[in-house]
């Protein structure tokens, strides 16, 4: 792991209330602040050259990947183009350890990580939450962790 990306995260469990309404149980990995403890979000953590994101389509087209424990929080997940995609020149597919496929990079997205990949720049993404209706129901879909290097690294506080 010779170019890998250390986060320290805090493990979190909670219900997220969303404003177009409904309830979701979320559960995994908040990244921190080392010298803080305080939570990181999207914007902070885009200037240390992370980038959160969903997976699209796990939950329509992948739903067996989405529920296997390769999807749980921490993780890892494999970038890979998908050249062959006839619905997005730019596709990245998210796959599982293993190969199986969980979903793909979203579109707005794989627009500035797909010819990263193409110039040969090495990608790595981890799981970082679950989402689910219910701790006791079946995911709904998971957020990811990207960053330019070999691996993601993270450590819990």
């Amino acid at each position: 792991m010779s170019d890998a990306v250390e986060v320290e995260v805090e493990r979190e469990e909670r219900y997220w209330y969303p404003d177009d309404g409904g309830i979701v149980w979320v559960a995994g990995f908040m990244p921190v602040d080392p010298a803080s403890g305080r939570f990181l979000g999207r914007d902070a953590l885009r200037e240390r050259g992370l980038i959160v994101s969903g997976v699209a389509g796990a939950a329509a087209h992948h739903d067996a990947a989405l529920q296997g424990a390769g999807a749980e929080p921490g993780r890892p997940v494999a970038l890979r183009r998908d050249l062959a995609n006839e619905h997005d020149a730019n596709a990245v597919a998210v796959d599982l350890p293993g190969g199986e496929q969980l979903g793909w990079v979203p579109r707005e997205l794989a627009a500035d990580v797909a010819p990263r990949l193409d110039a040969g720049e090495r990608w790595s993404a981890v799981v970082l939450r679950e989402q689910r209706a219910s701790p006791r129901d079946p995911r709904t879909g998971i957020t990811m962790l990207l960053a330019a290097g070999d691996a993601i690294a993270l450590r819990v506080r």
